[in-house]
Order: structure tokens, then sequence, then C-alpha cells
């Protein structure tokens, strides 16, 4: 990898669409005679500059631009230093100024030596803030002024009378000031606090605060300055660390760019944030380096214990001076709301890392230490167990920290926190064999903080840590010889293996342990979830009838141990019942499940339903989501087999808003119901919802899970014609043994050379992926799709013997599938036949012979898909004009039949070009152009849609996309080039582009401006 040179540096403003908005409507104002002045106030680096510099960069043509600049001159300020600066200038473009203002001189940078100043010096303070003044009226008649002040909070008192007599007199001059300043340094006392309250009274000014970038535009501005080095995660974890400031993200970028991790700081960031606590008293230092250790945030209570210990304690008033103090320099931000426990955060948890890695590691370990033993006196509440096991690790407790991870595994699980268990139980495991007598310390052993950690890790989006994790649990009661608990483990090795979507022998093998193991005991939920779990082991690998045997066994079973423990429980004799009646209600629900698939194999659809009907209230009361989920899913599955994709795609997003909800989104059937939905919504034709889908939003999950949701997000890049290739193939180095991932790489591997015009490498790509696909399945449904991909290749290169021979082995393979396959529903549903049905079509391709009946058929099998059905209705047009070039050549009595498939062929294309546009699909209408006008047919469509522009704004944005400058645009459209800036910033707004060029790219990439 190669990082740009600087993070930054040749990037366009991201976001801030509103602000310049802002600028740009006063900037209009003192263009029209209108002064104004705008206060811009923000945190250190969280880009008041850029933005000051961006607004200088639209005043450069017309109007003179003048930039002030303060320092930090600690207690030697210099008297007028920003508008030396700026009379400076503005004497070098106007030098005759001083004949009519002889009073700048005395703000000129070299004034001081003339004898005319010397004769002034004793002039009042008033004449030189009047001369100010009315120089930029004088020079404003000319031309626009644009009076910059940057770093207001630096300015000496002299500078804040002058800024303030200039913005109290503002009228008809075209000039508008601008002075930015740093909120975070107005401290209580900061002389410029009152200045701020009376400036933003005035009727001419405005205040602006700028606050951190929104996340998405976070996001977007990591991205720019790595250079899109940084992949979707990693860019996701630095826009969150930034917190949405500009300065800081360029310093994360500039530190992941130096070590390749997003964890370090750069030594600039930590220096620029240390310095602003070494400015503090030293008591208050002390306080934050001990708040640093609890956290972003830390409670009053707490934080007052710990500063009272040690040589260096700190008694209440000494304590609360120093916190006044740390709030006041905006360092810390008090917490208090009702019902809440009091306390502080910083400001930044950046702010935060600087202060906590600046401590030396004695007295991290020390702190550290004081609060695990603050915390193990309050081990009751709610937290306390995740936060001492943390403080207890970093003080090298590690008996503390072990018993503090299993408490803290086990209150997250009670709660529903997946990601939370798998921190504290592999924290468990990783611990377990340092700390002697572990079991009696924690009262569990290790085998079930192991499964504890295999389960979260599956559940959390790490299906290999998961299986890996369930592998060592079976070691680990293997050697205790207990044979109930060994089959436990093993159905839970089975589930874990089932997760990663493991196919061949292992899953079953391992079931069908447990069930051994289990059989002669009596009927418990153990054995039924055993039945169960082979059941599904079955499914994968198309025994059907040993997959409904043992539903029904598992079914069976599950209600056997209900009845037994109804009554078990009535019975004051009996002991008290092992079964934990939710765990036999889910593995019931879970048997329904398995029999409902049996049953749409089985062609008997209705009932199939009804059995998933039965099991959701089951599963629900069973608290177990996992199972919960298997029903959406298979719901969903069964609508979308049918092509019902409104009924399958209303189905998805309710598991995924469960899935948000239980903490299960990157789990196994979390990943699965997401991924049918990206599916569902690209069938559809609901690309945007397709695209948000399919991304990751921050999470963090291994590249197993990340790599099935990357492939599903390449379909709609690759219809609009974006270059994927190397995200392409990285994913196919990944050698993954999904089935789905590698019908998803292959189909989108194929169309995206195909639309390049690579066939060979098409042809290519389905040919590997067939043999990777052969070596996980047999007989697998949607090799037809990709036999069919593979002919649209082959029909490209020619009619060679060799090329319509392994054409025809292509069409027969599809062919055999379709008869001896196993479809889901047991029949071939509407997307297989659709997909056979092109596939006959794209053999008369090959051979040369293109059929418009049966590229008709085509059409009409893809009703459902306006996509696939588009680039059928291009093919169709080719055969019908082929069509009509051979009923030209009979002679004159077919010219008109001939004359009639042309215009039938028109119609297919028209049909063609307006889905193409609807959804954006590039490549597809730049193939239907070329078609037509190599064939000579008028293609006339009623140009792109509207979108979401007004007409203004569309012929705005129709002329920038022509080349056009702003003041070129206003002379064609008769309106000002100020009106012309003001349209177009709201057509990037509504874009989300960060300049004219990115906006016509996405126009263009939408189908809003026509393809000229």
């Amino acid at each position: 990898m190669t990082p740009v040179p600087r993070p930054g540096v040749g990037i366009g403003l991201v976001g801030r669409h509103a602000e310049r908005a802002t600028l740009a409507a006063a900037l209009a104002r003192a263009r029209s005679g209108t002064a104004c002045g705008v206060l811009l106030g923000g945190d250190a680096g969280v880009g008041k500059s850029r933005l000051a510099g961006e607004l200088v960069e639209e005043a450069r043509p017309d109007a003179l631009v003048l930039v002030g600049r303060c320092i930090d001159a600690a207690e030697s300020a210099l008297p007028y230093l920003p508008f030396t600066e700026v009379v400076g200038t503005l004497l070098a473009a106007r030098p005759e100024l001083p004949e009519s203002h002889p009073e700048l001189l005395r703000l000129s940078p070299a004034g001081h030596q003339d004898a005319r100043a010397r004769e002034e010096r004793e002039l009042g303070q008033l004449r030189v803030f009047d001369a100010v003044l009315s120089a930029l009226a004088a020079v404003s008649v000319r031309a626009p002024v644009l009076l910059v002040l940057e770093d207001l909070h630096w300015a000496d008192r002299s500078s804040r009378d002058l800024l303030t007599f200039l913005l109290s007199r503002l009228g008809g001059q075209r000039l508008l000031v601008l002075a930015t300043y740093r909120t975070d340094d107005l401290h209580r006392r900061h002389p410029l606090r009152p200045v701020l309250s009376e400036l933003v009274r005035l009727p001419a000014v405005e205040r602006l605060e700028l606050g951190p970038l929104p996340p998405a535009d976070a996001v977007a501005l990591v991205e720019r300055l790595s250079g899109d080095l940084l992949g979707e995660a990693e860019a996701l974890e630095l826009a969150r660390r930034s917190e949405g400031n500009a300065f800081f993200a360029e310093e994360l970028v500039t530190a992941w760019n130096d070590s390749g991790s997003p964890g370090e700081l750069s030594g600039a960031l930590s220096d620029v944030l240390l310095a602003r606590i070494e400015r503090l008293p030293a008591q208050t230092q002390q306080v934050l380096r001990v708040a640093s250790v609890a956290g972003r945030r830390v409670r009053h209570d707490r934080l007052g214990v710990i500063c009272a210990q040690g040589p260096d304690a700190l008694d209440v008033d000494e304590l609360e001076t120093a916190l006044r103090e740390a709030v006041a320099r905006h360092v810390l931000v008090a917490e208090s709301a009702p019902g809440a426990v009091e306390g502080y955060s910083f400001r930044h948890a950046l702010l935060r890392e600087a202060v906590y890695h600046d401590l030396l590691p004695g007295e991290r370990s020390r702190l550290h230490g004081r609060y695990a033993a603050l915390l193990a006196a309050a081990p009751d509440e709610p937290g306390t167990a995740a936060e001492l096991a943390r403080h207890a690790l970093a003080a090298h407790d590690l008996p503390r920290a072990l018993d503090a991870s299993v408490r803290a595994a086990q209150e997250a699980d009670r709660q529903g926190a997946p990601a939370e268990v798998l921190v504290h139980a592999e924290r468990a495991v990783e611990l377990w064999h340092a700390v002697p007598g572990a079991e009696e310390l924690t009262g569990t052993d290790e085998v079930q903080v192991t499964l504890a950690a295999a389960w979260s890790a599956s559940a959390t989006g790490d299906p290999d840590r998961g299986v890996a994790l369930a592998r060592r649990a079976v070691e680990l009661v293997d050697a205790r010889q207990d044979p109930h608990r060994a089959a436990d483990v093993r159905v839970r090795l089975a589930m874990r293996l089932l997760d990663r979507n493991d196919y061949g022998a292992e899953p079953l093998a391992v079931a069908r342990e447990a069930v051994v193991l289990l059989a002669d005991e009596p009927a418990s939920a153990d054995q039924a979830w055993a039945h169960a779990v082979l059941a599904r082991a079955c499914w994968r690998e198309d025994e059907v009838e040993e997959m409904r045997a043992e539903a029904a066994e598992a079914l069976r079973i599950a209600r056997a141990a209900a009845a037994r423990l109804r009554a078990r429980s009535g019975d004051p004799e009996e002991p008290e019942p092992d079964d934990d009646p939710q765990d036999i209600a889910a593995a019931e629900a879970d048997a329904l499940i398995t029999l409902a698939v049996s049953e749409e194999h089985a062609g008997r659809t209705g009932h199939s339903r009804a059995l998933l009907s039965e099991a959701l209230p089951l599963a629900r009361g069973s608290g177990n989501v996992a199972v919960e989920l298997r029903i959406f899913y298979n719901r969903g599955i069964s609508f979308l087999e049918e092509t019902l994709l409104a009924e399958a795609s209303a189905e998805f997003a309710a598991a995924e808003r469960r899935t948000a909800e239980t903490g299960s989104t990157w789990s196994a059937y979390g990943m699965d119901l997401r991924v049918a939905h990206v599916l569902t919504l690209f069938t559809a034709g609901d690309w945007a919802a397709a695209e948000r889908t399919a991304r990751l939003g921050g999470a963090s999950v291994s590249a197993t899970v990340a790599g099935r949701l990357a492939a599903a997000g390449l379909l709609v890049e690759i219809a609009r014609g974006r270059d994927v290739e190397a995200r392409w193939t990285e994913l196919v180095a990944m050698d993954t043994h999904d089935d789905q991932v590698l019908l998803l790489l292959g189909r989108t591997g194929a169309e995206s050379a195909l639309w390049r015009g690579e066939p060979a490498e098409a042809v290519r790509r389905i040919d590997h992926a067939l043999a990777r696909l052969r070596r996980v399945f047999t007989l697998d449904m949607a090799e037809i799709m990709l036999c069919a991909l593979g002919l649209a290749g082959r029909a490209e290169l020619g009619t060679d013997p060799a090329n319509l021979t392994a054409a025809d082995a292509l069409a027969a393979d599809a062919e055999h599938v379709a008869a001896h396959g196993l479809p889901r529903a047991g029949t071939l549903g509407p997307e297989g036949r659709a997909w056979l049905a092109q596939v006959r079509a794209e053999l008369g391709r090959v051979h040369g012979r293109s059929d418009p009946q049966e590229w008709a058929a085509v059409v009409e099998a893809f009703g459902y898909d306006a996509f696939r059905q588009g680039i059928a209705r291009l093919r169709r047009a080719e055969a019908l004009v082929g069509a009509a070039v051979d009923a030209g050549h009979e002679g004159a009595n077919s010219r008109s039949g001939a004359a009639g498939l042309r215009d039938e062929a028109t119609a297919e294309l028209r049909a063609a070009i307006e889905t193409a546009e609807r959804l954006g699909v590039v490549p597809l209408a730049a193939a239907v152009r070329e078609f037509a006008a190599r064939s000579g047919l008028r293609l006339t469509t009623a140009g792109p849609a509207a979108g979401p522009f007004t007409p203004r704004e569309r012929a705005v944005l129709a002329l920038v996309a022509g080349g056009r400058t702003n003041r070129q645009v206003g002379e064609a459209l008769f309106i000002s080039e100020k009106t012309v800036s003001v349209h177009l910033s709201r057509v990037m707004a509504k874009l989300g582009a960060g300049n004219r060029t990115e906006a016509v790219s996405i126009a263009h990439e939408r189908g809003l401006l026509a393809a000229d």
C-alpha cells in the first residue's frame, strides 16, 4: 500500500453543506451592498479554517480578500496584530489609500518608520478605527471585500475593540467580515466571551457554531484522507474515534499510515492534546490523570475516593477546585441528570486517551489497583463486574480479574448482550490456567466458559472462532469422561459448524455421536436437541428422508420431555426436574421449523407456513433468539422462492429489527437474513436500500462474515458500472467454502467481465466458480444461473468447434441440474425457470441462431426482476434485428415484415433504456444506445428522471455537466452568477457531493442526467 503523501492534501471539503450555504448567502448579501458579519466558532480542529478557506476561494474571482491572523502570544500580546496584516494587504492592493486615510499607517507593518506616521502618533484610537472602516468602505465601491480574522480567541484587546467598532457600523458597504474562534478555549473568564455576547445582538451579525461532522461525513472524510486504502471497518473505526473532528481524523489516519493500526495516536495529535492539559494547574492535571484511568466517564463519588488516597491526596475543597478548573477549561464536561449518578466525562475521547497514555507504567497500574479495590467493595451494582475485571487485569490482579470476568460474562448473558459475553468469556478462557483453583474461585468450569465464548463468537460475526472454541470444549469434556455432557458439547459444536455453513461429514458425524451418547436416556431437552441438530445437518447434505425422520423424532422427544416435566413438577415425591422448560420449547420449535422445510420441499407450502406459525410462539417464549430467527429466515425464503418480493422483504426487514434488538445482527441466521434481504432488494429494484443493507455499519466481524455481505453488495455496484475488480479479487482470494459466496462471486465476476467486454475472462470465472461449487455441492440449483452467464460469455467468442462443444456441455449441465436437482420447494421455482429459459436462448446465440421467441420467453420469465428483464429485452432486440435482416434478404414481399420486426426491436430497446435509467444501470444504457446507433434504430425516451431537483436546479446541473463555469451558466439561463452558486450548492447538498465534479458524477450514476 502506498498512502497519500499527507492526509488532506488535494481533497475537497467534506460535508458542511448547511454551513457553506450560510456563508455563501452572507457573501451574496455583501456583493449586493448589504454589509454583514459572521462569527464562526467551533472546537480546535473541527474545520473552521478550512471552511473559511472555501469562502475565500469562492470570493476571489471578483472580491478583495483580506486575511488577518491572531497568534498565541501569551502575556506579550501585540496590539492590532491581525489588522496589521490586513492593512499590509490593503495597502499593497491600493497604495494610494494613505493619502486620504493617513491613520492607516499606524497599522501598517512598515508605517511606524514613516515621518508622517510619527507626527500622527498622538492621534486617538477612534480616528484609527474610523480610518480602517472608511478605507474598507472606499475599497468596496470598486469590488466586494471579504475580511477574514482567524483565531479571535487569541486577539489582543485593541483588536477586539476595533472588530466591535467595525461590526457595529456595518451598513451599505459591500463588505463581509468573517471572524473565527475556538469555543473550547473560551473558559468562564475569557475576555472574548462578553464581546461575543454583545456582538451577536447586532442586526448585521450572525453567529455560526461549527459542530462535529455527522457520522456519514466523518466516514467520508476518513476515506478521502486515506486515499481509499482503508477497509470499511477501519474507516468506520477511525471516524468513530475522531468524533467528527477533522484534525483528529487527519492525525488518526496519519498514525494508521505509519503503523497500520487504527488504535494509535500520532505524536503530533498527542502533543496538541497534552499541550492543553499542561497549561492547567498541577492539582487539576493530577485529577485528570486519575479520571483518565476510569475511562471516558468517571463518577464523582469514585473520583473523590481515589483522589483522597496516597501521598498526593486531595481533600474535598482541593478536588472541587481542580474539577471546576477542568470544566471551565472545557477539558471535562459535568454530567448530572435526575436519578443518575453525578460524574464527569472528557470532552473528547482522544483527550482522555492522550492523558491516559502519558501516565507512567507504575502510576497506571497503581491507579487501576485503587479502582479495583474500590469496585470490589460494591460487587452487586450492575456493570461493576465488567469494570472490575478491566481494572484488576490492568493492575495485574489475575484472580480478581478472572472471577470478575466470569461474573461479567454471566451478567451480559442475562442481559442478552452476546458481544459483551464474548469479551469477558474470552478473557476468562485466557486467564483460566494462570489462576490456581479457578473452578473453586469462579463456581464454574473451563468447559462452560469455553462454550459461552464459542456461542458468543458465532453470534457476533466470528463463526471460525466459534468453531475453534467449541472444538476445544469437546477436548476438555472428553477428558472428564462424562457421556451426557459430552453429548451436549457435541450438539453445540455441530451448531457452530452449521453457523459457519460447513458442509460435508463433520457436522453430520458430530451430531450422530451426540445422538448415540444419549440413546439410552429418558426424553430430555438435550436428547431432543441432538436429534433436531442432526436433522438440520441432514438437510445441509440433501439427506431429505433422514432429515424428516430426525426432525419428527426431535419433536416427539421434546413433547415427551415437556409432558414428563409437567408430571414430575406436580408430584411432591419426585425430585426437582433437571430440564429447563424453555430449553424444551426451543427444541420443539426447532424441530417444527425443520419439518416445515421438509413440507415445503414436498410442495406443501401452506402446511409448511402453518408449522412455522406454530413454532413462532414456542421460540419467542423460550427466549432462544437463534430459533426465532430461523423462523423469519425460512418464511422469508419461502416468499422469495415464489418471487413474492414485497412479502419477503417485509419478513427480512422485521427479522433485522429483531436482530438489532437482541444484539444478534452478525449471528449465523442474522447474517443469512441480511444477505437474503440484500438479494431480495436487488431483485426488486430497490438498489439504494440494497446498498444500505449490504454495509457493515461499523461492525467488527470476521473476514468470513464480512466477505459474504461484501459479495452480495457487489451486485449493485457492478450493475451500475463501478470498478470493483480489486475488491472482487480480494474476496476470491479468501478461498471460501461457503456455497452462497461462491455463487455470488461467480455471478458478479462474470457480469463484471461481460460489461467490460471481456467474454473470455467471464467464461474463465464461471468455469472456476462451477468447479469450486461442485466440490461443495452436487446438483446445486444455482448452477443453472452460472451456466446461463457462462453461455452469455461464450456467445461473444465465436462459433469455432471448441467453443460450441463447451457451450453445449454447459447447457446440458443446466438441463441435468433442472431435471435431477433438489429445489427447496420440490419443483423448479420462478427464478430457476427464468435462468433455464436464458440458458436455452443463450445457446441459440452461441450457435448463431438467436431466436426472438426464446428471448421473449426470457423477458416474460424475468418479469419479477426488472434488471434481468432489461438485459433480456436488449438480447431480444438483437434477435429481432437479425430476423429483420434475414427477412429483407428474402425479397420485397418480406420488407414490410422486416419493418415490423425493427419496430418491435425499437420498442424492446426503449423499454430496456427506461429500466436502465430508472435503476442507474450505466453499462446497460450504454449497450442499448450503442446497439441502437449501430442498427440505425431511432431511440427516443422521455429522458432521465427529474429526481430530487427543481427544474432550475436540473438546468444548472446539466450546463455544469457540459463544462460551463458558473458565470457561463448564469448567462445561458439569464440569472446571476451568485444565483447559480446557490442552486449548485443545493444540488450538491441533495446528492451528498463535495464539489461540482462529484455532483455531476453522482447524478450520471443515478440516471439523473442524460448520458450525453
